[in-house]
C-alpha cells in the first residue's frame, strides 16, 4: 500500500485528485478525447456551457490537459473551422506540452537543448489562441491562454498590458486570468514583489464578498514563500484575515472552488490553525487539489498529510 493510500484510508474517506471536481459530463468528455479519440462529446459540452465563462475556462483547461499531444485535438480543429472552441482547447494543450519540455524550474536549470522546441511550440500555441479569440470575440477563455503565452514567450510589458485589457474588458473579475497576471507580475518573471502584492490586494479589494479573487493575496504569499521569504510579506496576515472575513462564510460556488479551499487550507495548516483548515478540507468532500501545494516536492502527499492532521486534530 502506498503512502498516499495509507494517508487516505483508515478513519478518513478517500479523495480524488481528478480536476473535473465532480463534473461528470466533463469527465466523460475528457475520457472520450483521451481514450477514444472522439471530440464530439467535448464539442457538445462546450456548446452547452454557453457564456458561463468560469465554467468554460475550467472545462477547456480540463479537456486540454486530458488530451495533450493527442492528434484528436488537431482533427477537431480541422473539422470545425469556424468555431473557436477546438482552438481554445488545442492552444491550452500546446502550452502544457511546451512547458513539459521546458520543465517547471528556473530558467537557469533548463536544458539548453529544450529551448528551441519550447519556443516553437509555445509560439504556435500563441497563434492558435489568438485565432480562437478572433473566432469567439466575446469569449475571455483564449485571452487567458494568451496571458500564459505572453509570459512564456517573454513578451514585453506593453504587449502583456494589451492582452490583459482584452481579457478584463470581457470579464473584469476572471479568476484564471488574474492568476495568470499574478504570475507575470511576480519577481521571478517580469515584475516585483511590490507589483505583485499591489495587484493581488487591488483585485481583492474590488471583488465582492465570497468571490475567489478575495483569496488572491494568498497566492501572492505563496510566490514569496517560493522565493524563500519565510511566510511571505508583512501583508500575509492581512490576506488571511481578509479571507476569513470576506470569503469563508460567503464563498461563492464555482467550478474551481475545491482549489480555492485547498489554497486556504494550505495557509491555515501552515500556521497550525487545524480546526479552520479542517472545515475547508471537509467542505471539499471527496475532492482534492494540489492548488496551494505546488511548490512541495510531493504536493499530493503534502495535501493528504495536512488533511489528515487537520481532521484528526479538529
Amino acid at each position: 500500500m502506498t503512502t498516499l493510500n495509507r494517508l487516505s484510508l483508515g478513519l478518513l474517506p478517500t479523495v480524488s485528485f481528478d480536476r473535473a471536481y465532480g463534473d461528470l459530463d466533463l469527465r466523460q468528455a475528457g475520457d472520450a478525447l483521451a481514450r477514444r479519440g472522439d471530440w464530439h462529446p467535448a464539442r457538445d459540452l462546450l456548446l452547452a456551457t454557453g457564456e458561463d465563462w468560469a465554467l468554460k475556462e475550467h472545462r477547456v483547461s480540463y479537456l486540454a490537459n486530458r488530451a495533450v499531444g493527442k492528434p484528436v485535438l488537431q482533427q477537431w480543429a480541422e473539422a470545425e473551422t469556424q468555431s473557436g472552441d477546438p482552438l481554445a482547447v488545442l492552444a491550452e494543450a500546446e502550452v502544457t506540452r511546451a512547458w513539459a519540455i521546458r520543465g517547471n524550474g528556473r530558467a537557469r536549470y533548463v536544458r539548453k537543448s529544450a529551448w528551441p522546441q519550447y519556443f516553437e511550440i509555445l509560439g504556435q500555441a500563441d497563434r492558435i489562441a489568438r485565432e480562437a479569440g478572433r473566432r469567439a470575440p466575446l469569449d475571455p477563455t483564449p485571452r487567458v491562454t494568451a496571458l500564459r503565452t505572453a509570459r512564456g514567450l517573454q513578451l514585453p510589458r506593453a504587449e502583456f498590458d494589451q492582452r490583459w485589457e482584452a481579457l478584463v474588458t470581457r470579464d473584469p473579475l476572471h479568476r484564471a486570468g488574474h492568476h495568470q497576471a499574478l504570475q507575470y507580475l511576480c519577481a521571478k518573471w517580469y515584475g516585483s514583489d511590490e507589483q505583485m502584492l499591489r495587484f493581488a490586494h487591488d483585485a481583492a479589494d474590488q471583488a465582492p464578498d465570497g468571490h475567489p479573487l478575495v483569496l488572491l493575496p494568498l497566492l501572492a504569499n505563496l510566490e514569496m514563500r517560493l522565493a524563500g521569504q519565510a511566510t511571505g510579506s508583512t501583508r500575509y496576515p492581512t490576506g488571511l484575515a481578509r479571507a476569513r472575513e470576506h470569503w469563508v462564510k460567503t464563498a461563492q460556488d464555482h467550478p474551481r472552488i475545491v482549489e480555492d479551499r485547498s489554497i486556504l487550507a494550505h495557509h491555515l495548516s501552515l500556521i497550525q490553525h487545524h480546526p479552520q483548515a479542517a472545515a475547508q478540507f471537509r467542505a471539499m468532500g471527496r475532492h482534492a487539489s494540489t492548488a496551494g501545494w505546488p511548490y512541495s516536492l510531493t504536493p499530493r502527499y503534502s495535501f493528504l498529510h495536512a488533511r489528515a492532521t487537520a481532521l484528526r486534530s479538529a
